[in-house]
């Protein structure tokens, strides 16, 4: 295995696991302000937005400062990492619900 896909797969699930953490707290705290009130859509899009704003800004920090990382590994090992989390919380949403 290469140093560029290493790297790659390093970063890739750096930043997937950070961006699924980040997501799933504010899924979390939404549900808990659902509780006391009703949140509309609206609400919700400037946080969503700017948990999305942080993603992209550190796909471009990686870019600028790792230019050797091999892309579609990150790309892979990115997807991988956010799937995961939300996998298992939509398996035990799923598993309440019956």
């Amino acid at each position: 295995m290469t140093l560029s896909i290493l790297l790659g797969i390093v970063l890739g699930v750096t930043i997937g696991g950070a961006f699924a953490w980040l997501q799933l707290l504010a899924a979390r705290r939404n549900e808990m302000i659902e509780k006391q009130q009703p949140v509309g859509i609206l609400q919700q899009v400037p946080g969503s937005m700017g948990r999305v704003a942080l993603l992209l800004m550190a796909l471009v920090v990686v870019q600028v400062v790792f230019p050797t990382a091999n892309k579609w590994w990150l790309s892979g090992s990115l997807v991988i990492a956010y799937g995961i989390p939300f996998f298992w919380r939509l398996k035990y949403k799923l598993s309440q619900a019956h």
